[in-house]
């Protein structure tokens, strides 16, 4: 009985040895020797059969993708290339699908070391996860500067624990790295260029923002709040040791698009949001502002939400250089040509609309920011442009103030994905 017991399992222990069909080690390499179509033929494979724990190695290479490909509901996947600019998923040939890359629902994921070109929509975006590490990624539009191009490049929207970093993103016609949405999120040491907005963190909760550059923009970075959306009112982001330079790109946004009112020359825009902490970084050679911190109301445009806050509250901006910001303000967009008459042409280190909330004290600190320019539009007064030119101050002691420092224990947990 020991014996006829014997010879089968060790028949199949040889056969699990030789064929690898047993148990999987979870690491799935894309055989470097396969012609390009068929590459791609394998990655849309080994995401559709994608199992718990799976890690997927592409090899270098440009790969030409017709669809958009997609990953869906199955947790702890790494998806790893040989690099950003070494292993390319192209779809400038793109027939179907609207984004490039589309993660949904994958808790644990891992996205590493490659690069997403030309997509008919947003190259990557991932939805409704949890646990998402970005690194060393690209995405860019190869045509230059382009309304047609996709809105977003690096897209984490509705997601908890998000780490982006060493990642690139240029020429997206809305913004290159965009955080939506989300939750406990650390995005840093990225390189944003050429888009309209540089990094935009926009209805976002916990988050620190540090160690990034910004050049050749429309507007370099961006805070904001926008009504109407599932998570309102971002709260409690820290953005430091941040570049910002020469960001006078062209807007080449499709009109009605909310960033396409961002005049070139924008080093950064506030809006809409609470509990900033913004310190230690450089605005460097803007021709219309450094840094714009608003109420959504300046916009004009109406919303439905009851939860939204259309107001800045608690926006400490201290210990930042503001160099080079020089030249004729920029009248390319409408709202470039309400500062430029606002401010006689002439742009400003730090500007704001003067809209505050009702019933509470002002509560933006500026401090220990060198000898800056100042502007305050005082559109609480009166929006229309000749009541702005009229109500314009240039007084700045009355934001001479310490801010209400904003707890911060709570990412305690979630700074351990650093």
């Amino acid at each position: 009985m020991t014996k006829l017991r014997l010879i089968p399992l060790v028949a199949f222990l040889a056969i699990c040895t030789f064929s690898f069909s047993c148990k999987s080690d979870g690491v799935s390499k894309v055989d470097p020797a396969m012609d390009a179509a068929s590459v791609v033929k394998e990655l849309q494979k080994k995401l559709i059969t994608a199992k718990d724990g799976d890690e997927i190695i592409l090899p270098a290479g440009t790969f030409d993708f017709k669809r958009g490909i997609s990953l869906n509901d199955t947790p702890n996947i790494k998806i790893k290339g040989a690099g950003k600019g070494k292993t390319v998923l192209n779809f400038k040939g793109q027939i179907e699908g609207a984004e490039g890359l589309l993660i949904k629902n994958v808790n644990g994921l891992t996205l590493e070391g490659f690069t997403v070109s030309d997509s008919k929509g947003d190259a990557i975006k991932v939805q409704d996860s949890r646990d998402v590490i970005f690194r060393d990624l690209e995405t860019t539009w190869t045509t230059g500067k382009k309304s047609t191009n996709g809105a977003y490049g690096l897209y984490p929207v509705s997601c908890t624990n998000v780490l982006m970093e060493e990642c690139e993103a240029s020429f997206a016609m809305d913004a290159g790295i965009y955080v939506g949405q989300s939750n406990n999120v650390v995005v840093r040491n990225n390189y944003v260029h050429n888009n309209v907005a540089g990094l935009e963190i926009e209805n976002t909760i916990n988050g620190e923002v540090y160690g990034n550059i910004a050049k050749n923009n429309t507007g370099g970075m961006m805070i904001f709040d926008m009504p109407d959306l599932p998570q309102a009112n971002g709260d409690k982001i820290k953005f430091y040791d941040n570049l910002m330079e020469n960001n006078n790109g062209e807007n080449f946004a499709p009109a009605g698009m909310v960033v396409s009112t961002i005049p070139p020359g924008a080093g950064m825009f506030i809006m809409s949001h609470s509990n900033i902490e913004v310190r230690n970084n450089t605005y460097r050679g803007h021709k219309t502002f450094g840094v714009s911190v608003n109420s959504w109301l300046i916009t004009g445009v109406p919303f439905k939400s009851e939860e939204f806050d259309p107001f800045s509250t608690n926006i400490d901006i201290h210990d930042n250089v503001f160099e080079g910001t020089a030249g004729e303000v920029d009248q390319t967009t409408d709202n470039g040509k309400l500062l430029h008459a606002a401010l006689g042409g002439i742009p400003v280190d730090i500007v704001i609309d003067g809209i505050f909330k009702p019933g509470e004290p002002q509560s933006y600190c500026f401090k220990n920011n060198g000898d800056v320019t100042f502007a305050n539009l005082n559109a609480g007064m009166g929006a229309e442009p000749e009541m702005i030119i009229k109500n314009i101050s240039r007084d700045m002691s009355p934001f001479d103030c310490e801010r209400v420092e904003f707890d911060t224990s709570d990412h305690d947990k979630w700074l351990a994905i650093k």
